[in-house]
């Protein structure tokens, strides 16, 4: 039987915020060293994703917003198979990955799609798109956590793995950190009770002394550079990815530098930039560019893990130092300022307001973001030990969140199995060939390497 649900206010940002340049779907791939069998995948489905019951809705738009509607589900119809061509297997993944972040999902149909790549480089590829509305990618990667197993056969809990800072950012917020935040006043009290009951009915008087509060945090926050990689999306999108990074060559480098793993990754990412743009004729001196990351705004006891619940943490990138050890040195400064001075309440919550305000509002508000910050860098920690899709083991993961409005680039740093990997999904408007970014990562890292000269610190 079909049931009805009312969309809750903060699902409904997504669907209304979509425009034709920059679709608000997660686009994730999976590279499998052994082949995919279909029928396999399809009972995986069936009996661990089917179940949440926001991948068997499809979304009812009314006068009053939007509905979802519970019917039954076609796998068939949700599950493509397509071959590339045999010549170079990895860029035409590539080129479809991109062309697929760019191609609306099916609205007659629940908002998710995979593509299955049955024989990619003796293996196989699956490539995944989801609609913001029916989770954030923090959510979404516990789902996809859940479709897989630690061995091809066995089904154990995934073990408990010790987080980072970045993993901070995904963590639900304990009661301290929500008490904290009540304290600081009525107007944070009020926007948490609407992320915190995400169905309850609209208010739009505290929405907007809400999104008063949040739009006055980011009109407050100087402007970034203003680089070629900021303008309007053409809506081509392009993808790539780095090769894996041992996750101890990375830490081996933080130990000689006297720093963290973050803060070297991020200091490599700042140099493939710096030379991206300096190759493009930029003028780097003094080149800051902001990136906005997500936070997860769950409490511990939030029973529902899908839906949108997340804020984000603006950190800026030294693009414009030339020299490597001093872009690391500056890197390490801001992000152990970053992490002492972390809260919740420095988290921009504004996308999860501008969908229940008038277009117009919208609009404003989605361009002075792109004035304020350049990219989206979402960090994806993921399982320390292989993990099995219906029985075929996943050798690299990869995953974006869809940047917004103006914003034509998404930074993805993936963690998984021991190594790193660093993706871009870019609009053509902004940076045409992405891989001439990623491609540089790993000379990066090279240029902070144990053999270069070793140099004191930044004081944190």
């Amino acid at each position: 039987m079909s049931t009805l649900e009312r969309l809750g206010s903060l699902d409904m940002t997504w669907l209304q915020i979509e425009q034709r340049t920059n679709l608000m779907q997660v686009v994730g791939v999976l590279v499998l060293a052994t082949p995919l069998d279909r029928a396999a995948l399809v009972d995986c489905l069936s009996t661990r994703l089917l179940p949440m019951e926001r991948f068997r809705q499809l979304v009812l738009r009314d006068t009053a917003g939007a509905i979802w509607e519970s019917a039954p589900v076609d796998l068939d119809a949700h599950i493509t198979t397509v071959n590339l061509p045999a010549d170079d297997q990895a860029a035409g993944l590539r080129a479809l990955i991109g062309e697929l972040a760019a191609t609306p999902l099916d609205p007659a149909r629940p908002l998710w799609h995979l593509h299955l790549v049955p024989d990619y480089q003796g293996g196989s590829a699956l490539i995944a798109r989801v609609h913001q509305c029916i989770a954030d990618s923090i959510a979404l990667i516990r789902v996809l956590q859940s479709l897989t197993d630690a061995s091809p056969t066995a089904e154990p809990p995934l073990p408990p793995e010790a987080p980072n800072f970045f993993d901070r950012l995904c963590a639900p917020l304990t009661d301290a950190v929500i008490d904290g935040i009540k304290l600081s006043g009525a107007i944070w009290a009020r926007y948490l009770s609407l992320l915190f009951n995400p169905t309850q009915v609209f208010d739009y008087a505290r929405a907007s002394t809400a999104l008063a509060l949040e739009i006055g945090k980011l009109a407050g926050l100087h402007d970034d550079s203003h680089t070629f990689l900021k303008g309007e999306p053409k809506g081509v999108k392009h993808v790539s990815w780095s090769a894996p990074i041992a996750e101890s060559a990375v830490a081996a480098i933080a130990q000689a530098r006297e720093t963290t793993p973050n803060a070297v990754l991020l200091a490599a990412l700042s140099g493939a930039l710096h030379g991206y743009l300096s190759r493009q004729g930029e003028r780097t001196t003094g080149t800051e560019l902001r990136t906005l990351m997500p936070v997860n705004l769950r409490s511990e006891d939030t029973p529902d893990v899908l839906g949108n619940r997340w804020g984000f943490m603006p950190l800026e990138l030294p693009v414009g130092i030339a020299d490597p050890l001093d872009r690391l040195a500056e890197t390490h400064r801001r992000v152990a300022h970053f992490t002492e001075t972390y809260d919740a309440q420095r988290a921009l919550g504004i996308f999860s307001l501008i969908g229940q305000t008038p277009r117009a509002v919208q609009l404003q508000a989605l361009k002075l973001l792109a004035t304020k910050s350049t990219a989206l860098l979402c960090h994806v920690p993921g399982a320390h030990e292989p993990r099995y899709l219906a029985g075929a083991r996943i050798v690299e993961q990869m995953f974006w969140s869809p940047p917004s409005g103006d914003l034509g680039l998404a930074v993805s740093i993936v963690s998984y199995n021991g190594s790193y990997q660093v993706g871009l999904l870019a609009d053509t408007a902004m940076v045409p060939a992405p891989a001439a970014i990623t491609d540089q990562i790993q000379a990066q890292l090279d240029a902070l390497g144990t053999k270069a000269p070793r140099r004191r610190k930044a004081p944190a």
